[in-house]
Parts: C-alpha cells; sequence; structure tokens
C-alpha cells in the first residue's frame, strides 16, 4: 500500500476539517491570543522598569508560542485514541491494510502542519501586539523544531498506551499540560541535566535562533547530535510503551472499548 497517499489523505481530511470548521479554529486562536495578553499585561507592570525588558519580552513570546505548539501537538496524539475509542472506530483502524503506527504517524504529521499555520498567526498578533520582532529563519526553526516535538510526541505516545487499558486519565492529561510549561522554561543551558528532558533543550536552541538572531549553522554538532538523539530517545521509549499497552488491552480484549 501506498503510505505517502495515505498521509495525502489524512492532509486533506485535516485541510477540509480546519475550512469547515473554520469559526471554531479562530475561536481557538483567540483564546491562546487573550491567555497570551493577560500574560503580557502581568508581566509588563512586574518587570516594564527593568533594563533588559526588550529582551525578556522576547523570551516570553517565544516561550509562549513554544508551550502552545508544544501543547497543541501532545493532545492531538494524547487524545486521539480516546476519541476514536468513544466514536466506535478504533477497531476499524486496526482492521485497516496500513499499520495502525503508520496511521497515527500519518494523522499526527498532518495535523502538526496545521498547527503551524495556527501558530504562525498566533505569533503574528502577538508580535503586532507586543512590537517585539523576532528572527523568523525557517530553515533553522523548522527542523529544529521537529527535532523538539519529536520528544513531546514519545509522551503523547505513551500516554495513548496507558488510555488504551484505563481509558479516563483527563486528570492526568492536565496535569501534564502544566507540566510542558516547565520544560520550555527550564534552564537547560545552564543546568546540564535538564537538557535530557523532553523539549528541554530543543526549546533553548529554538530561543537562540528567534531570540539572539543564531542559525542552525551557528550550533556544534554536539548540540545539534543531543537534540536529535534527545527526540528519537522518548519518542522509542513512548511507542515501545504503547506498544505493550496495546498487546495487553488485545489479550484483555478492551481495545474498542470506552
Amino acid at each position: 500500500m501506498n503510505r505517502l497517499a495515505l498521509f495525502k489523505a489524512y492532509l486533506v481530511k485535516e485541510f477540509a476539517i480546519f475550512r469547515r470548521y473554520l469559526p471554531n479554529t479562530i475561536g481557538g486562536i483567540v483564546t491562546f491570543y487573550v491567555i497570551f495578553l493577560l500574560i503580557f499585561l502581568g508581566y509588563t507592570g512586574i518587570a516594564g522598569a527593568s533594563p533588559n525588558y526588550g529582551d525578556m519580552v522576547e523570551d516570553l513570546i517565544v516561550g509562549f508560542v513554544l508551550w502552545s505548539l508544544i501543547l497543541m501537538s501532545y493532545q492531538n496524539i494524547a487524545f486521539t485514541i480516546k476519541d476514536e475509542a468513544q466514536e466506535g472506530t478504533l477497531e476499524q483502524l486496526y482492521m485497516s491494510p496500513y499499520n495502525f503506527g503508520w496511521i497515527i504517524t500519518s494523522h499526527v504529521s498532518a495535523r502538526l502542519i496545521i498547527n503551524f499555520v495556527i501558530i504562525a498567526v498566533i505569533l503574528t498578533l502577538i508580535m503586532l501586539t507586543t512590537g517585539n520582532w523576532l528572527n523568523i529563519n525557517l530553515l533553522s526553526i523548522i527542523p529544529l523544531t521537529v527535532f523538539t516535538l519529536m520528544g513531546v510526541l514519545g509522551v503523547g505516545f505513551a500516554v495513548e498506551g496507558i488510555t488504551l487499558l484505563y481509558k479516563r486519565i483527563d486528570s492526568y492529561l492536565q496535569i501534564l499540560q502544566f507540566a510542558m510549561v516547565g520544560l520550555v522554561a527550564a534552564p537547560s543551558e545552564s543546568v546540564i541535566w535538564l537538557r535530557f528532558l523532553p523539549a528541554s533543550w530543543g526549546s533553548t536552541l529554538i530561543r537562540r535562533v528567534m531570540v539572539q538572531g543564531a542559525s542552525i549553522m551557528d550550533f556544534s554538532f554536539g548540540e545539534l547530535s543531543l537534540l536529535i538523539l534527545i527526540g528519537c530517545f522518548y519518542l522509542a521509549v513512548g511507542y515501545g510503551i504503547y506498544k505493550k499497552a496495546e498487546q495487553k488491552a488485545m489479550k484483555q480484549g478492551i481495545l474498542g472499548h470506552y
């Protein structure tokens, strides 16, 4: 079977949903924008007199936008199994001629492209509002973001596996959403062990590009290798946890039950 055709089908589906439910998409953009405004106005009141105020605002913008993208990507994969089980279509996906792992990968990849579009709109609105214009070097930002999100997707796969077994873990999903803030804000440049947490080191490198004007060519081989290894490690571990949970759910006969 042509796996590229599967990805194209999901991409067409996601864009169709994007257009069909445009008011809901706009509502989501407005929600993230308003959340940023509330954070920004509070931050301005506290740090407005600081001599490094401009740089701190840029760091705030990058951190918020990264958190928004990470949250969207995490929610996308973490809620996929739950939604499919609720709609009664999960077992049908396993009966597809395509491997289920490839189906989820195609779904997540297509949705990630939509998320990039939404984040681009949010970032533009934020920069217009604050008057702080970041270094938008797409040739550097896109690959760094992809490898950063790989670790997040690994966490999402692990959560999906747990969802297969226990079905409803909404309270824990909400805790993880707030934990993502800590991952983005972690001072991984000064505290070495924090670099090994998912999304932490990638957020640091992206911040260097967007705030300090660096490019991917300015990073050392070791820095980029660490980013790739961290992303691949968490993705592999997360998917491994999912497969183990999947096998257990199949043995218990609860794969498609909700």
